[in-house]
């Protein structure tokens, strides 16, 4: 009988342990996501961006060239993920779940938008008559009401979670 309450009290613990950190988690999975689609876009034809390799250090390259905006996603990712890890390591507390899905969802379209959006300007600009296409209006909408929705659910995340969840109980590591 001593046994199984032994086994019982580590599968208790070992269930609690994988519920913690899910947000942050999350967005270092999806920080991983885009590194690797990063590394692929990158290999892909880099010659063809017409860059120097001094070009590559200027931080304002990684939201301007295509090849280069998930490499600016995956640093975004894992600056959410950190700051949730540290959150909930910190305090103690858990986050409210539906909003860290708001979050990422809308996180990810923003950055989808922004990729399309940098695309296009990029061919515009390279084929020299940047007036026969129409501006992709709905994109450029989509970008900016989902980054503000990202961002309005990760600060209500953050806040709400410190003060009004309960404190996790138990050594967290």
């Amino acid at each position: 009988m001593l046994v199984f309450a032994q086994v019982s009290l580590l599968e208790n613990d070992k269930a609690r342990m994988n519920s913690r950190y899910v947000a942050a988690k999350l967005f270092f999975v999806s920080a991983a996501i885009f590194a690797l689609v990063g590394a692929v876009l990158f290999r892909r034809d880099t010659i063809a961006t017409g860059l120097a390799g001094t070009d590559y250090l200027n931080p304002l390259f990684l939201v301007m060239v295509p090849r280069l905006t998930p490499f600016a996603g995956s640093i975004l990712s894992a600056f959410f993920g950190l700051v949730y890890y540290a959150a909930e390591k910190g305090f103690k507390r858990p986050l409210n779940m539906p909003l860290t899905v708001i979050h990422f969802v809308s996180f990810a379209v923003a950055i989808l938008c922004h990729a399309t959006l940098v695309r296009f300007w990029w061919t515009m600009m390279n084929e020299g008559s940047p007036t026969g296409a129409p501006i992709p209006l709905l994109t450029s909408f989509l970008m900016v009401v989902g980054l503000m929705v990202s961002l309005l659910a990760f600060g209500v995340n953050i806040v709400w979670s410190m003060s009004r969840a309960p404190l996790v109980a138990g050594n967290p590591r």
